[in-house]
């Protein structure tokens, strides 16, 4: 938030200022005095996620102006950052196959709930790519990248005095395929 005068210049309240000839220490720096100046109170806008993109202001009615950056570039991006999870969580199980593949499959298979699990995860990894593919603008694809993986799909009042609302949750099917469950719990098979 910030305040203009009628030449659109900038205060703030807190920071020292001088108006019209008179210097207003940090004291006098208020919202009632700037009101008493004549000044016009400006709510700045949310500002757009410079992530997706390129984004200047805020201008004299607290609006930003802002541009999309290059779709195909962002996506590039996403896909990657996907393959990069599913490498680094596979790299946890690779001495499995690294052990298998130098001792024989015989004398040392792959376990088949690790196997699984790495068949989920390039699955997954490569749902999540098509998925971003999928989006046609940058607002649609961040919608897609910021969308919570889990959301509320029923709410269950409380009785005053008994019990509490209960908040019931599933998975949202706006959001990106969800990675399959984590690795410890494979391990708790083996």
């Amino acid at each position: 938030m910030f305040y203009t005068d009628s030449n659109n210049n900038r205060y703030r309240i807190g920071k020292p200022f001088e108006y019209e000839g008179y210097y207003y220490g940090t004291a006098l720096a208020t919202h009632a005095k700037f009101m008493e100046l004549g000044f016009t109170q400006v709510i700045v806008q949310q500002r757009p996620d410079d992530q997706y993109y390129v984004v200047s202001g805020p201008d004299s009615s607290g609006a930003y102006s802002s541009t999309p950056r290059d779709l195909a570039t962002l996506k590039t991006n996403f896909k990657l950052q996907q393959k990069r999870t599913a490498n680094q969580t596979l790299r946890q199980t690779d001495w499995y196959v690294i052990r298998s593949t130098e001792l024989g499959v015989v004398a040392a298979a792959v376990p088949t709930a690790v196997s699984d699990f790495r068949a989920a995860y390039r699955t997954v990894s490569d749902a999540r790519c098509a998925e971003i593919e999928a989006c046609t603008t940058v607002q649609e694809l961040e919608t897609l990248m910021k969308a919570p993986a889990q959301i509320v799909t029923e709410i269950i009042p409380g009785v005053a005095g008994v019990s509490e609302t209960q908040y019931v949750t599933g998975e949202n099917p706006d959001a990106l395929t969800q990675w399959p469950e984590e690795l410890a719990t494979i391990y708790n098979y083996l």
